[in-house]
C-alpha cells in the first residue's frame, strides 16, 4: 500500500474538502453512529488514523482513543496535532493488528479502506476489527464506490491553491485500480516551482458483495448508508457501513 510523503503537507485540507466538513463527518459518527446503537461506546480504536484531525474530536467527547497507521509520517503529524491530549497511537498494518485490550468502536473513516488493493486485504481487516472488538461493538467504515471512482476518472484535473503553492489532483484507471497522480508546485525562493509527483491508487467493490462479506464474518449489518443522501441508490458516492459484532 503506498502511503503519502510530500503530499502530507497538504493532506488535511484536500482529504476533508474532497469529503465533508469535519463537525459532519464527528456528528454523524457521534448521532449517527454510535448514539444510536452503542450508546455506551468509551474506548475507540481508528486504523488509518492519518493526522489525528478525527481523533482530537473524539477525545474532546471524551472517548478513550488509539489510533493506527501504518504511515510514521503520519504518525508523527499526528503526534503534533494531539499533543497534551490523552491517547494512544501505533504504527501498524490494518490488515493485521492484535490488540490486548478489546474495543467498543473499530473505526476506519474517509474512505481508507479503499487504499486496500485486494479483496483479501479487505477480508483481513473485518476479520481483525471482529476480533479485536468487544461483544457488541460496532465497526464503522466508509467507501468511494465504483460509481464515484469512475465518475472521478471522467472529471477534469482538480486544483487546490495554498498561497504561492498548488496541488493537482488526477484520476486514471488501470484494470479494477483507480490511481491518483498528484502533483505538487511549490515556488522556491528564486521565483522557480519545484514539481514533486507522487501516485497513490485505490480500489472499490460492489456494496452486495462488502455485506456479504461481513455478515459471513459474524457481523450484524445494522445500517448501509448514503452519507449525502441517505438511502443508497446504484448512483451512491460515499457510502457508510454500521455493524455489530455478534
Amino acid at each position: 500500500m503506498k502511503t503519502y510523503d510530500k503530499f502530507l503537507d497538504y493532506y488535511d485540507e484536500i482529504v476533508r474538502g474532497m469529503n465533508s466538513s469535519l463537525e459532519d463527518e464527528i456528528e454523524f459518527l457521534e448521532f449517527d453512529a454510535i448514539k444510536n446503537y452503542a450508546p455506551e461506546t468509551k474506548n475507540i480504536l481508528e486504523t488509518a488514523c492519518g493526522t489525528g484531525v478525527v481523533a482530537k474530536e473524539l477525545i474532546k467527547l471524551g472517548y478513550n482513543y488509539t489510533g493506527l497507521d501504518i504511515n510514521p509520517k503520519m504518525l508523527e503529524k499526528a503526534e503534533k496535532n494531539l499533543k497534551n491530549l490523552e491517547k494512544k497511537l501505533v504504527l501498524g498494518d490494518m490488515t493485521n493488528f492484535n490488540f490486548k485490550n478489546k474495543f467498543d468502536l473499530v473505526l476506519c473513516n474517509y474512505n481508507s479502506i479503499c487504499h486496500l488493493l485486494s479483496w483479501e486485504s479487505w477480508q483481513n481487516f473485518f476479520k481483525n476489527s471482529f476480533e479485536n472488538l468487544k461483544k457488541g461493538g460496532l465497526l464503522v467504515f466508509d467507501i468511494n464506490t465504483i460509481f464515484e471512482f469512475e465518475n472521478i476518472t471522467r472529471d477534469f484535473a482538480q486544483f487546490y491553491n495554498f498561497g504561492e503553492n498548488t496541488v493537482c489532483l488526477e484520476m486514471f484507471k488501470k484494470g479494477n485500480i483507480y490511481q491518483w497522480l498528484i502533483k505538487i508546485f511549490e515556488k522556491q525562493e528564486n521565483g522557480n516551482y519545484n514539481l514533486t509527483e507522487e501516485k497513490v491508487e485505490e480500489i472499490s467493490f460492489p456494496i452486495s458483495k462488502i455485506k456479504k462479506e461481513l455478515l459471513s464474518q459474524g457481523f450484524e449489518m445494522l445500517e448501509i448508508i448514503d452519507y449525502h443522501f441517505g438511502k443508497v441508490t446504484t448512483e451512491s458516492e460515499r457510502v457508510y457501513f454500521i455493524c455489530k459484532k455478534i
